[in-house]
């Protein structure tokens, strides 16, 4: 059974196997009937999961009325569930044990459950009209942020804030072991606010961790907008570097952290492929 970790952000799916690391666009919409088809770009995608059809990635923003990407602090909801078949869709096999995240304030055993149960079965998928039985056996849920550690750990008190469209979460580890009281999720992200200022959405961020964290800590940064934050973060935190996931002995970038993370601990649970 492969081993896959999967990040289904609410701006992009990232995910990560022996097959190297992957993304596209998470947006999901209705299906219509099109008179004129054009080509959107690389992540256009008609889909049929369960027996729900629609639009998918680059198609869905562009073709669809009601496209979108649920936000929240949680991934237990059918978007988060087509996200994920999407990612194993890609991968030349059939057979799965996976790795997803769950933000922090919501990583409890409801939810986790919740995720287990409707993953955890056998789902058909028709991506582009490639029909595919996704045979999903096993399923563990890690905390989104905390299991970017993994991705390239290190000794010492580590924070991460993981920056995503839907929630920003801060995870804090000392010598790879969670604490849990410093750790905890922002509840706004880059896609969830009217303003578009970066400068005043680090300003909200650092206004929750500096009730925790030091000025003098060490901090990394994850997520797709970990280098447009950097230059904030760094002016209030000085200690403070973009995350680099090591997969397959080559860096990758902050935005494929907690996939790679993830995969990692999948490893680490399930055994090699």
């Amino acid at each position: 059974m492969e081993v896959v970790g999967i990040d289904p952000g609410n701006e992009e799916v990232k995910f990560a196997s022996r097959f190297g690391v992957g993304k596209f666009y998470s947006a999901i919409g209705e299906y219509r009937n099109r008179n004129i088809e054009n080509a959107h770009g690389k992540d256009d995608i008609i889909i049929e999961v369960d027996g729900r059809k629609g639009f998918a990635g680059t198609l869905a923003l562009a073709e669809s009325e009601f496209s979108g990407s649920i936000m929240g602090d949680s991934k237990a909801h059918e978007d988060a569930k087509i996200r994920i078949l999407l990612a194993l869709h890609r991968l030349p096999v059939d057979t799965f044990q996976i790795i997803v995240g769950q933000p922090i304030s919501k990583h409890i055993p409801r939810e986790k459950e919740a995720i287990k149960n409707m993953l955890c079965k056998s789902h058909e998928v028709t991506v582009n009209n490639k029909k595919k039985l996704i045979k999903i056996h096993k399923v563990e849920v890690a905390a989104e942020g905390g299991a970017a550690f993994w991705s390239n750990p290190r000794e010492g008190l580590i924070r991460i804030i993981d920056a995503g469209s839907g929630t920003v979460n801060c995870a804090s580890l000392i010598d790879g072991r969670y604490i849990d009281k410093d750790s905890f999720t922002i509840p706004f992200g880059c896609k969830t606010t009217k303003s578009n200022d970066i400068k005043e959405m680090v300003r909200g961020i650092t206004a929750h961790t500096s009730r925790k964290w030091n000025k003098t800590d060490t901090v990394l940064l994850a997520g797709g907008a970990a280098e447009k934050l950097l230059p904030y973060i760094k002016s209030f935190y000085q200690d403070t570097e973009l995350m680099t996931p090591v997969f397959e002995k080559e860096y990758k970038k902050p935005i494929f952290a907690n996939a790679i993370g993830f995969y990692k601990i999948g490893l680490n649970i399930y055994g090699s492929n």
